[in-house]
């Protein structure tokens, strides 16, 4: 190995996502307090600035981001790490100047200045992959998907510049980089990490076919600003063709332990519902209510990436922890998805309902996140 590489402890890699997902949980707690009806003022769309980029960058890319360099490389050189902590300070920086000014001199800049440096990082990290060359290619996809993505950021500015802020367009901006990033990037890397602990042999023809599946599935972004039945055409076959490669890798998955097996049938759920999207009367349906399309970023985020996640941290999670986390998640979903009778069963408005579970939510995440990081403080 040579000699300016270092194999960081996994511990220094885990540290920055594990703490900011506690910030974001908190964060997004603070939002849904907002809904009940208190009389507490504070700028709303600075913090739902702040929320959505800590959970998104400061917390899920960080934390696949890490696992990609334990499972793919012989370790994080020197440079490289000091990148990935100015990454950090980078998304600091971004948290303080949302909350403080929204979208504006600061938070761009900064925003901006956490994506250049996530390029050079990215682009060192592709030259020092190793492996299955096809779960590297899988690796590589969401490396190009990820500077796809960044593509809507950029477009943006020239947006607002043209007085284009009310478009479809500037909407559609949005979606292109949450879809690249959430379906593209995180989706990819999740697979490979999941693949390599299977026997699957996966094929360059199934590379191909995740990666045009995953750019047809942005048709259902396109639901949100326009209507043409071209647009549920190439969603549902992207959805359909993905859900049946998926489908292949399933006797590989079988053989895993129970967590890594429940993550698995959760994918194929997303799959599923990807699929359900396709069809126009579903389609109108979550386009119309703003709930649902809360309950399936939610779902993406809670219900498939943080087990997956918590799947991986070299922690023994109860069962108790994995049953209340499973059960909140469903619980929230179900009260996004049915608010008007759920609301009525329990016998409380919507938006309280909501504030417990997210409350709940929120303890477990910091139990399950503040437990690891205390341990390895203490086993130092």
């Amino acid at each position: 190995m040579k000699a300016n590489t270092v194999i960081t402890s996994v511990n220094k890699l885990w540290k920055h996502p594990l703490l900011f997902g506690i910030i974001g949980a908190f964060i997004g707690l603070v939002l849904r307090y907002a809904f009940t009806g208190s009389s507490i003022a504070f700028p709303f769309k600075n913090i739902l600035h702040a929320h959505s980029h800590v959970m998104l960058l400061g917390f899920l890319f960080n934390a696949l981001l890490a696992l990609i360099w334990i499972k793919f490389t012989s370790g994080i050189d020197r440079i490289s790490y000091k990148l990935y902590v100015a990454l950090q300070l980078g998304m600091a920086l971004m948290i303080v100047a949302f909350i403080m000014q929204g979208y504006a001199l600061y938070s761009i800049l900064f925003s901006t200045l956490h994506l250049w440096l996530s390029y050079i990082l990215l682009i060192r990290l592709w030259k020092r992959l190793k492996g299955n060359k096809f779960l590297i290619q899988l690796v590589k996809v969401g490396i190009v998907f990820h500077f796809i993505s960044s593509l809507g950021p950029y477009a943006l500015g020239p947006l607002m510049v043209m007085d284009m802020k009310e478009s479809p367009w500037y909407q559609q901006a949005i979606f292109f980089y949450l879809h690249f990033q959430f379906l593209g990037l995180f989706f990819t890397w999740m697979l490979a990490v999941l693949l390599q602990k299977t026997t699957v042999i996966l094929t360059k023809k199934q590379v191909v076919g995740i990666c045009i599946s995953l750019v047809l599935l942005y048709a259902h972004s396109l639901d949100y600003s326009f209507d043409h039945w071209l647009i549920q055409l190439f969603g549902g076959f992207g959805s359909i063709f993905l859900f049946l490669i998926l489908l292949k890798f399933k006797d590989g998955f079988l053989k895993l332990e129970r967590r890594f097996k429940m993550i698995y049938y959760i994918i194929l759920i997303v799959a599923i519902i990807n699929i359900l999207g396709s069809i126009p009367v579903v389609a109108k349906l979550v386009v119309n209510n703003h709930f649902m399309l809360i309950a399936w970023l939610h779902f993406l985020f809670l219900g498939m990436y943080v087990p997956f996640i918590w799947a991986f941290l070299k922690q023994k999670i109860s069962i108790t922890i994995w049953l209340l986390y499973g059960f909140t998640v469903i619980l929230s979903e179900a009260v996004l998805v049915f608010p008007n009778e759920l609301s009525q069963w329990f016998s409380i408005s919507i938006m309280w309902l909501l504030f417990i579970i997210y409350l709940s939510m929120f303890l477990i995440i910091t139990t399950v996140h503040s437990s690891y990081l205390f341990s390895r403080i203490n086993t130092k």
